[in-house]
C-alpha cells in the first residue's frame, strides 16, 4: 500500500552504473546520485533507504525499467522493499522540443508518472517462466539461423548454375548438394554451410527434446496441442509466450498484446481500422499464431468465418482474423479449464 511517507527509489540500471533518484514523499525531499553496479551498492542504497523511510513511519519502493538485470536485482533486494517494473515503452512522450534523452530524464519521467498514478507496469515472470521462454527463444533463434544457411545456399545455387532446387532439403536433395561439381573455392563454403546445417539440426533436435519434456509436465500444453494446427513445439512456443493466463483480464488483452488488434480511429461520425499490431506487443506469439493459422482455418469453428472474410477481404486478413479466434479459444481454454470445442459456435 502506497502512502504518504514512502522512500521512492527511481533506478535506471546498466551493467556499469546505476542513476538513482530517491525521493521523499513526506519532505518532497529529491536527490539524484550515479554509482557503479555492483551488489554492495545496490544493498547500501536499500539499506540508507529502509533506514530514512523508518524514521518516517512509511515503506522504500524500487522502480526500475523491465529491462536485462531486473530479476537479480529483485532476487537481491528481496522483501524488505516494494518492487515495481515500469514498461516505458508505455509511457506517453513529451513534446518533440523537448525530447532529450539522459538517464537523469529517464527516472524523472518514471518518477513523475509514478506520482501522477499513471506509471504502466511490465509483468514480472518468475524463473520457471523465464527458463521456459528462454528454452523457446533459444529453438527460435536456432530455427533462424537454419533458415539463413538454406537461403545462403540456395542463393549460391541460383547464381552460379541451374540446378533445380526442388526437394533440396530432403535425404536425396541434400545428396545431390554434395555431388555438385563446383569451383573448389564455392566447394570449401559450401561444405562448410552444409556441416553447419546438419549441426544446427542436431542442436534443434535436442532444444525439442528438452521442450518434450517441458510439454509432457504442462497440462495446458497437452491441452493446446488439441487443436489442430497447434503441435507439441507450437503449444510450448505459443504458452511461454504467453505467459500466466490470469495476467491478462480478457481475451481482448490477450489479442492486443499479441498484437492482433486493429487500431482503430474515430471523429465526428467516422471511424475506420487501421493496421494490426502497435508498441511493446509480442511479434513472435503473432507470428506463430498466424502461421498456424493455416490449419486452423480448416477446423470447423473457424471454417466459416475464414470462408466469409477471405472472400470479402483476402486470405491474408482471413488467418489474421483466425488466429484472433484461436486466441479467444485458447484464453477460453486456460481460464476455465475445459477443452477445445471445434464444433462451430452457437
Amino acid at each position: 500500500m502506497v502512502t504518504g511517507k514512502d522512500i521512492i527509489l527511481v533506478v535506471d540500471y546498466h551493467a556499469k552504473n546505476l542513476e538513482v533518484r530517491t525521493f521523499n514523499r513526506a519532505s518532497g525531499e529529491e536527490r539524484t546520485a550515479n554509482v557503479p553496479t555492483t551488489r554492495g551498492n545496490i544493498l547500501r542504497l536499500v539499506e540508507e533507504a529502509v533506514a530514512e523511510a523508518a524514521d518516517a513511519g512509511g515503506r522504500v519502493r524500487w522502480i526500475m525499467e523491465s529491462t536485462t538485470g531486473w530479476a537479480r536485482v529483485k532476487e537481491l533486494i528481496g522483501d524488505r522493499v516494494q518492487f515495481t517494473l515500469a514498461n516505458v515503452l508505455q509511457m506517453p512522450l513529451p513534446p518533440k522540443a523537448y525530447r532529450r534523452k539522459s538517464d537523469k530524464i529517464d527516472t524523472g519521467r518514471m518518477l513523475r508518472e509514478e506520482l501522477n498514478g499513471s506509471l504502466p507496469r511490465s509483468f514480472q515472470p518468475d524463473r520457471w517462466w523465464r527458463q521456459a521462454r528462454r528454452l523457446v527463444d533459444c529453438r527460435e533463434d536456432l530455427v533462424r539461423r537454419q533458415t539463413a544457411v538454406k537461403n545462403w545456399i540456395s542463393s549460391l545455387l541460383h547464381h552460379e548454375t541451374w540446378q533445380d532446387r526442388s526437394g533440396l532439403w530432403s535425404a536425396k536433395g541434400l545428396a545431390r548438394l554434395g555431388a555438385l561439381k563446383l569451383p573448389a573455392s564455392d566447394r570449401f563454403v559450401l561444405q562448410i554451410k552444409l556441416e553447419r546445417l546438419e549441426h544446427l539440426g542436431e542442436w534443434i533436435g535436442r532444444v525439442e527434446a528438452k521442450m518434450k519434456q517441458l510439454y509432457d509436465r504442462w497440462p495446458d500444453a497437452r491441452a493446446a496441442d488439441a487443436i489442430r494446427g497447434i503441435g507439441r513445439v507450437t503449444a510450448v512456443s505459443v504458452l511461454a509466450h504467453i505467459g500466466p493466463i490470469g495476467r491478462f483480464g480478457s481475451a481482448e488483452e490477450l489479442i492486443s498484446y499479441a498484437g492482433l488488434a486493429p487500431g482503430h480511429r474515430s471523429s465526428d461520425r467516422s471511424s475506420r481500422n487501421g493496421r494490426i499490431g502497435g508498441g511493446g506487443t509480442d511479434g513472435r506469439l503473432r507470428y506463430l499464431l498466424i502461421e498456424a493459422a493455416t490449419w486452423l482455418q480448416q477446423i470447423p469453428r473457424y471454417r466459416a468465418t475464414h470462408q466469409r472474410v477471405a472472400a470479402r477481404r483476402g486470405k491474408d486478413i482471413a488467418r489474421i482474423v483466425v488466429a484472433r479466434m484461436c486466441l479467444r479459444s485458447l484464453y477460453k481454454m486456460l481460464r476455465e479449464k475445459v477443452k477445445f470445442n471445434q464444433a462451430p459456435a452457437a
